[in-house]
């Protein structure tokens, strides 16, 4: 009974996904430009991810639901299955290039929003380099 219950909940968590929020690629030292090129260069490995999601979904619920149920259960799920998967590909291959995926706190995003053009493109910059708010504009020393 545990194990059953133990494999519904990973059958179910499978076909969760996490909410995208606004975020940008750090690493000290590189810029906007750097990372555009890595996030086009990782993309390209997107649908390796997204087929192993949905590939996985569907044998983990078929483990655990059979051979009838477990598809049932997990067809209406294939189109979330496959964006997060497409996304947790381009973050391991973004890791793998050392970039870390930096979430975006409320302000942040707000000052991002209240720029347009060029000074939109230097504030991207700081914070892919790893900057704050806060040191925004302070001259390194």
């Amino acid at each position: 009974m545990k194990k059953a219950l133990c494999l519904a909940v990973l059958a179910v968590s499978a076909c969760t996904t996490k909410p995208i929020e606004m975020s940008v690629p750090t690493q000290a030292g590189h810029n906007l430009h750097s990372a555009r090129i890595a996030v086009q260069n990782c993309a390209t490995e997107a649908d390796i991810g997204g087929n192993a999601a949905v590939i996985g979904g569907y044998a983990t619920n078929v483990l655990v639901w059979g051979i009838i149920l477990g598809p049932a259960i997990t067809a209406p799920f294939d189109d979330r299955l496959r964006r997060q998967g497409e996304i947790d590909q381009v973050d391991r291959c973004m890791t793998e290039q050392g970039f870390e995926r930096r979430e975006l706190n409320e302000g942040e995003r707000f000052w991002l929003r209240d720029s347009v053009g060029e000074e939109r493109a230097r504030r991207l910059d700081h914070l892919v380099g790893g900057g704050t708010i806060e040191t925004y504009g302070v001259p390194e020393t």
